[in-house]
């Protein structure tokens, strides 16, 4: 099956569009020291200029692949924006130019190499991962390199903070009722408010395997699905035979 992409074009502009005024026509103004590329409404609105080339270059450059290819695809571009931060790579991504290279654009770049060396905030933060996967995945010209590993670092930071957040739900729930339903339903949900590019680095059957676990109910304590009792050998039937009801579950798991 084909890679639809116009769900790449339009949702790289929601939010960036939505914030233009009537300043938008106004004269840029320099912005203070360390205030990042989109925080004030010129350069959301050239920024959104730029989403709309660099969404629309992407759409065509991965027009017709099927799932693995835009995995492949969308890895490589990863592997091409993570370069080595020694002093000759990070000299070489400095140089390079954003397109349109104009005042905001120029901007935009400059606070980016200032977070990549650890001398500034993420010019990113703020953006949505529909926007973040567009300028990460840019490999028209439209954003520089290291404009593209700002927003990859912004959406990866934001990833691990959701993870780590749902793994812990996911153990208050399993310590609780046995079960990770919830856990699956939420991985689900998270997983289908993804950019279709940050989907294809997960398998085909990512989130029908998710909808199957999440169908199946089943209970780790009881070893069965749904609330049936427990099974021969499952850890709930372990803990009434030696009636340790009140031992934590972990502690059974490590004897």
């Amino acid at each position: 099956m084909n890679i639809s992409t116009a769900g790449i074009r339009s949702g790289a502009l929601a939010g960036a569009e939505g914030n233009k005024t009537s300043s938008d026509k106004a004269p840029a103004t320099q912005a203070p020291a360390g205030v990042g590329a989109v925080a004030d409404e010129v350069v959301i609105s050239t920024l959104a200029g730029r989403l709309s080339m660099a969404a629309t270059a992407t759409s065509a450059a991965i027009e017709g692949f099927d799932h693995p290819s835009l995995g492949a695809w969308v890895n490589d571009n990863i592997s091409s924006i993570l370069y080595p931060l020694d002093a000759g790579h990070k000299a070489a991504a400095a140089q390079q130019l954003p397109q349109p290279n104009d005042a905001a654009s120029a901007r935009s770049a400059a606070a980016a190499t200032a977070f990549i060396d650890n001398k500034g905030p993420n010019p990113f933060a703020g953006l949505s991962r529909e926007q973040l996967a567009t300028i990460t995945h840019d490999d028209s010209g439209t954003f520089t390199v290291n404009e593209r590993r700002a927003a990859y670092t912004q959406a990866y930071d934001e990833e691990q903070a959701w993870r780590s957040q749902v793994v812990a739900q996911a153990m208050q729930e399993y310590n609780t009722t046995g079960k990770m339903t919830n856990f699956f339903k939420s991985v689900l949900g998270h997983f289908n408010a993804l950019p279709q590019l940050e989907q294809a680095q997960y398998p085909a059957d990512y989130a029908s395997g998710l909808e199957d676990k999440i169908k199946l109910d089943f209970n780790y304590f009881n070893h069965a699905a749904g609330d049936g009792p427990p099974t021969p050998g499952s850890l709930a039937d372990m803990q009434k035979n030696q009636d340790k009801k009140g031992q934590d579950l972990f502690d059974l798991l490590i004897r």
